[in-house]
């Protein structure tokens, strides 16, 4: 370093309002890390550490000091460095409400609008909205739907998040007008239905003079503003200049130092050691601050961020018209559509040019418009202007020399004659990197329509982005009409050079570049001609509509005591805790002094002999503790050892080598860098095709017949031959896999807290493992942040991993996975290969099938030989269709991916979707309405399932139909649907109707049983314990209202702690939606009890209030404690070996049905959901609200499943998708426009718990109908084209497939592009 840089700087950041000075901090650390260890500030949650999801969001306020305001904007405190918060003001969610203190609205109201399920994304949620109430404190509804652009959410769904927050809106008004939550009768039980979950007007008002001040010390104190600061780590030296001559004589003085102002990708550079040495901020720099305009142009400074450039061209904009409004508009479609609020308020512009790079927006759109840069010279302080395109080489980089510096961007306004176009197709609308991206600007001719100038920049095409060079050539002086089209496609073909293949094939990116110039051209001529757009984009924010939605469902009879709230909408139990980030997370535990950490080593090959491991080096560093591998497990002929550590052999790209122990997690994931694993590669079975050409299967194949299948084919007046295949999903929850295991004693005692559906299996598997009796492990979990079945299995590896360090070295000891470590190692939802054969009569009916599929298990059969036997039972029986001559066989494939496992719904969605297609086949065969196909084959009252099981709710399924087709106005849509499509050659509609059929819980006698323990104190306060784990479904909160109804008392005098197996023993795995009914009748039983035991007490004195009953009780020596214990009966269960054997199987079925339309772009394959109706018959519904949440989060996971959620794994066999940026989970702009949900209420007597049936799983059924929705709209394309008969579309739908799939008449050029895709 030179002398010009000063040394030894403190860093002042006030947080929530309290000032903090910390000497020598290291640019290493980052704002998250400072707030959850330093300051013990939890709520800021860790979900991806890549700034993808939102999770981290606080709030950031800094004060200008040239025109005295205070700007507040919100960062990811996961990407963001300490450093960089010098003189500036944090304020997090536990800074702005608690509920030990006063609630802030926003928190209150994201709470109490069941916009809170698992909670490990609502302090995210909150601080976004937050911010926005402190930019605008009435905010529109269109800037409340766009402000969760940066915040990903896998549990609601969406939907009930921004009903609570639409009511900060100054437009808000319920969605039901005057008819919300109007008493209507219905039928003869005079019940009222019910249209809101809950009442806006009940909510605290939003008063901005009450939300913290910002620091006066900040805005008095200049110097935090204009004194250049330094700080000095280990690595890296980070200093902050506030002038550009300073700039530039530190530039010169140290040429290899890096500019950076958002520290999004220098900070996570600086954190893995790719960046060493000085970096300088440039964000008080002064001279590279300014915005200014022009009539010709926009002078942008270098380091003024996206958001602020938003902003200035947004208010310009409303006072322009004509080519300069549109261009600007362009621009602000732009901006809007790069990464989320988070990246651009901290995202410069001249960052964006700098860094290069084949996939960005700002500079494809800006090498389009022919922006310029301004560029100064360190060394001698001369000055040049450059094109945007001259600062850009062919591998990405950038072509600035190391003494240049860029001080402002140009950006031109549109003059007349030109059009300007802006697209990015990506796998989400938000908040993720283009499949391919364009920049397209046009100037005609006013006179003769000819061309005057034609630009086209792509980008996502390759290392860096591409102008069309050829086409600006040749084109000059061509008139504009269809011809241009034809001959803009041909030398595009070789214009562009077309090798990334990131979330595309290279063939779909090269189709992809001239089909959206072919929107381009079709734009422009909407304009001319002042029509309509004939094909609008789906990701625009200008056209993106904004969602709606409506819930009903009967309320409680009239006579239903005030007190019991069972069927009555109540909110989550924790909900106000996790929007106030005071809900505890496993990770979120304070730290021992002497806590150890754990960081794992993953395989780099995907099938390989382990020749030898060398961690001598990794041994010998700071910090480092020891080294663990398959040798260090204490009973290594467990079943369960070879899936803690790999065992000579590693199976899979993820499976876990060993791992390293140091005292602290960055020590730990600095040494496992130098952990040297040798291999020897092993042939690799990547894909079903390998596994079947290989025979690597499990050796039996399973197989189940009924009736006589030979003769219903040959009396068949159809037969129809077909195949699907449907890929993997993660289940990404947001909660990463964590434990942390504490020795608590002698005798090897060990207390295992974990974030894991099941504690009952983790004990049971640890004590395997580790050879210690049961009786010594206590496992724990205060609240699990999403699971989905992916927390069923894995945790086990963790907390063994964890206990053997706990037992060795006496210590405390942390495991918590990084989210990349998390997706290559865990479990994912198994892909299937299914090829059928159905004969069905002329009027729809199925009267024989023959099915075999494939599952693929990755590396390990896991429980699959049985799962197999037992996924054709789920099909044969619990589709919703009755066919009585069927064949289904199934094999269990042996792959090297990550293994498969339980994920929501577990092996009935891809049976499900299977069944679909099928009935969709047979409605296209005999061009029948799909209606009739599936009212034929639909299961009614009386029938019964192959294995002679009487259906006694079946007749629901035929109610929650009609009433779906009824809700929906489904034969007027489809007419509508019919009319739009023939009007329409560039984007098609599509309508889909299907029943849901499913049936809840495991037909296996050990796994019907719940139990739990229940205290009541001498206060009369209440305490439960049950087995169950609270995830997010609302568990503990029905619960409660179920033990509130049983011993009459306020919800309030409750309490539920946590789960743990030192209270309730063996307790069933929370999975399979049945929690709800094995554990809630556990309690129910239990409050029984007690009940009976007071009865003496409320007899003698009934003026008495609850406590006195109580404490009559206990001074007569009565107990108060209670054990519950619920067992379903030994006749629900199933025999997969002979289903014939008498067993019933499960003790009820799920009915419902769904409607979706969809819109799909013709020219991309790009969709979105334009409504959705949904129709569900709970039973009695012990909480509608809760179980509305669970329908609405289950379409949007099984929409993701369907659609968008594409794992990809490259040739060798590597899981590519291994974090939130490369997977791909719906967003907030993602969802149906339209969300109708109606739940039917029923008094079934195969109803387990007040007549409830449960939620969880069959919803994501429902998802299917939006499949089928896109390919009723891709069949509608075809048929306009003359392509007939049924075709093969298999999940995910992605666009490429879509696009594949699609066929266009009169398609200028358009049949070409896709035939090599």
């Amino acid at each position: 370093m030179q002398q010009h840089i000063m040394e030894g700087d403190t860093l002042v950041v006030f947080v929530n309002g309290i000032k903090h000075e910390v000497t020598k901090p290291s640019a290493e650390t980052t704002l998250l890390q400072y707030l959850r260890t330093e300051l013990c500030l939890p709520g800021t949650k860790l979900a991806c550490g890549e700034g993808g999801c939102g999770a981290c969001t606080v709030m950031v306020s800094c004060y200008n000091p040239t025109n005295k305001n205070i700007r507040h904007y919100t960062v990811n405190a996961c990407l963001m460095p300490l450093v960089a918060l010098h003189g500036l003001a944090v304020t997090t969610v536990e800074g702005i409400g608690s509920t030990k203190t006063k609630l802030h609205p926003v928190q209150e109201r994201l709470a109490k609008a069941y916009g809170s399920q698992c909670g490990f994304c609502s302090p995210g949620f909150v601080m976004s909205m937050y911010t926005l109430l402190r930019n605008y404190p009435e905010p529109s509804m269109s800037r409340i739907e766009t402000a969760f652009q940066g915040n990903l959410c896998r549990c609601t769904g969406y939907r009930s998040i921004l009903a609570g927050f639409r009511t900060f809106s100054k437009e808000w008004a319920c969605e039901k007008g005057e008819n919300c939550c109007q008493n209507q009768k219905q039928g003869e039980q005079n019940s009222k239905i019910c249209t809101k979950t809950f009442d806006a007007s009940e909510f605290a008002v939003y008063d901005q003079t009450q939300d913290p001040i910002f620091p006066s010390e900040l805005q008095i104190k200049t110097n935090y503003h204009t004194k250049t600061i330094t700080f000095t780590g280990p690595t890296v030296q980070w200093c902050r200049p506030t002038s550009l001559n300073e700039l530039c004589q530190l530039k010169q003085d140290n040429p290899d130092a890096v500019f950076t102002v958002g520290a999004t990708s220098v900070g996570k550079d600086i954190r893995t050691e790719r960046i060493q040495g000085l970096v300088l901020c440039l964000s008080h720099v002064p001279e590279l601050l300014d915005i200014s305009s022009n009539d010709i142009q926009i002078k942008v400074g270098a380091a003024v961020t996206l958001a602020q450039l938003y902003e200035y061209i947004e208010t310009i904009a409303t006072d322009t018209n004509g080519e300069k409004k549109l261009g600007l508009q362009t621009v602000l479609d732009m901006l809007h559509q790069v990464g989320g609020h988070q990246l651009r308020n901290v995202v410069s512009i001249g960052s964006n040019i700098a860094s290069g790079g084949g996939r960005s927006d700002v500079l494809t759109l800006l090498m389009a418009m022919g922006a310029t840069a301004d560029i100064i010279n360190a060394q001698d302080k001369s000055t040049e202007c450059k094109a945007i395109s001259q600062l850009v080489a062919d591998d990405g980089s950038c072509l600035l020399l190391k003494q240049q510096i860029i001080t402002s961007v140009n950006i031109p306004y549109l003059t007349q004659g030109e059009h300007l176009y802006w697209h990015k197709h990506a796998p989400r609308t938000d908040l993720n990197l283009a499949t391919v991206n364009c920049g397209m600007k046009v100037k005609l001719n006013a006179e003769s329509n000819t061309i005057d100038d034609l630009v086209l920049c792509y980008g996502g095409v390759g290392p860096s982005s591409q102008l069309a060079s050829n086409v600006k050539q040749e084109t000059r002086g061509k008139n504009w009409n269809n011809d241009v089209v034809t001959f803009v496609c041909d030398l595009l073909e070789s214009d562009i050079d077309v090798t990334l293949n990131a979330d595309g094939s290279v063939n779909y990116k090269k189709a992809l570049v001239s089909s959206l110039f072919i929107k381009f051209y079709l734009k422009v001529n909407a304009i001319i001609q002042s029509q309509p757009d004939q094909s609008p984009d789906m990701s625009s924010v200008r056209s993106h509509p904004l969602s709606e939605a409506s819930e009903v469902f009967e309320d409680v009879p009239a006579d239903q005591a005030a007190i019991d709230t069972v069927g009555r909408p109540v909110v989550h139990k924790g909900a106000l805790q996790q929007t106030t980030g005071e809900a505890v997370y496993c990770d979120d535990l304070p730290a021992y002094k002497n806590e150890l950490h754990i960081v794992l080593i993953t395989s780099k090959r995907v099938h390989a002999k382990i020749l030898k491991i060398d961690a001598s080096k990794a041994e010998s560093m700071p910090g480092v503790k020891g080294f663990l591998s398959f040798a260090d497990i204490p009973n290594q002929q467990s079943g369960h050892a070879e899936h803690i550590f790999s065992n000579e052999e590693v199976k899979y790209g993820g499976h876990v080598v060993g791992a390293i122990v140091a005292e602290t997690e960055m020590q730990a994931r600095v040494a496992v860098k130098h952990v040297i694993v040798e291999y020897e590669n092993l042939p690799a079975v990547l894909t079903i095709e390998d596994a079947i050409k290989m025979n690597s299967m499990l050796p039996n194949c399973s197989v189940i017949k009924h009736g006589d299948v030979d003769a219903a084919f040959a009396n068949a007046d159809a037969i129809i031959e077909g195949e699907l295949e449907m890929a993997g999903q993660e289940h990404l929850y947001m909660e990463p896999q964590s434990c942390r295991v504490v020795p608590t004693g002698e005798a090897q005692e060990l207390e295992i807290i974990a974030s894991t559906q099941g504690l009952a299996d983790l004990q049971d598997g640890a004590s395997d493992l580790l050879g210690i009796p049961q009786n010594r492990i206590s496992v724990k979990t205060k609240r699990v942040g999403g699971g989905f079945g992916g927390k069923e299995a894995t945790p086990l590896c963790l907390a063994t991993i964890a206990s053997i360090v706990a037992l060795r070295f006496n210590k405390p000891t942390r495991l918590v996975l990084d989210r990349a470590t998390d997706m290559e190692f865990t479990s994912k939802r198994h892909p299937i290969n299914a090829k059928y054969k159905i004969g069905c009569l002329k009027s729809g009916k199925i009267v024989a099938e023959e099915v075999h599929f494939y599952i693929n298990a990755g590396y390990t059969p896991g429980m699959y030989g049985l799962l197999a036997i037992a996924s054709l039972l789920n099909l044969a029986a619990d589709s919703g269709y009755k066919i009585d001559n069927f064949k289904l066989s199934a094999n269990v494939c042996l792959t090297n991916i990550n293994p498969s496992g339980a994920m929501r719904g577990f092996m009935s969605p891809p049976l499900a979707l299977l069944m679909q297609t099928i009935m969709n086949d047979v409605t296209v065969k005999l061009n029948l309405p799909s209606t009739q196909v599936h009212e034929i084959n639909m299961y009614k009252t009386g029938d019964r399932t192959f294995y002679n099981r009487e259906l006694n709710d079946a007749g629901s399924l035929k109610v929650c139909w009609d009433t779906c087709l009824t809700n929906g106005d489904y034969y007027k849509r489809k007419a509508e649907v019919d009319k739009f499509n023939s009007a329409s050659k560039w984007t098609k509609r599509g309508l889909s109707a299907i029943p849901v059929y499913r049936e809840l819980g495991i037909p296996v006698r050990p796994f019907a049983q719940g139990a739990a323990l229940v205290n009541i104190y001498k206060d009369g306060s209440v305490w439960i314990s049950h087995g169950g784990v609270e995830m997010g479904q609302g568990l503990h909160t029905k619960i409660i209202q179920v033990a509130s109804r049983v011993l009459e008392i306020p919800c309030e005098a409750i309490h539920v702690l946590g789960t743990d197996t030192n209270c309730v023993p063996n307790a069933l795995m929370t999975a399979a939606s049945h929690g709800t009914d094995l554990f809630g009748m556990a309690v129910k039983d239990a409050c029984e009890t007690l009940v009976k035991r007071l009865e003496p007490y409320k007899r003698n004195s009934p003026d008495k209030p609850w406590a006195m009953w109580v404490m009559h009780a206990y001074l007569n020596c009565t107990s108060l404690s209670a054990t519950g214990f619920y067992d379903r009966g030994p006749e629900y269960v199933l025999n997969f070996q002979n289903p014939y054997d008498g067993g019933k199987g499960q003790k009820y079925f799920v009915c419902g049905a769904t409607m979706a339309e969809v819109e799909v772009d013709c020219l991309t394959g790009a969709n979105r959901v334009i409504r959705v109706d949904a129709t569900m018959d709970l039973g009695r519904s012990l909480n509608p609200a809760i179980d509305i949440g669970q329908i609405d989060g289950a379409f949007v996971m099984a929409f993701g499943m369907l659609v968008s959620e594409t794992l990809e794994y490259d040739e060798n066999g590597f899981l590519k998708s291994k974090d939130i940026n490369s997977y791909h989970i719906p967003g907030v702009r993602d969802i149906p426009t339209k969300f109708n949900t109606q739940l039917i209420n029923s008094d079934s007597k195969e109803a387990v718990l007040f007549g409830s049936k449960g939620v969880g799983e069959p919803p994501i059924h429902m998802g299917i109908a939006a499949f089928m929705a896109i390919k009723d709209a891709i069949h509608a394309s075809r048929i306009d084209n003359g392509v007939q008969g049924n075709f093969q579309m298999n999940s995910p739908a992605n666009a490429q497939q879509i696009f594949k799939l699609l066929s266009v008449k009169d398609s200028i050029a358009y049949d070409k592009l896709k035939s090599n895709i």
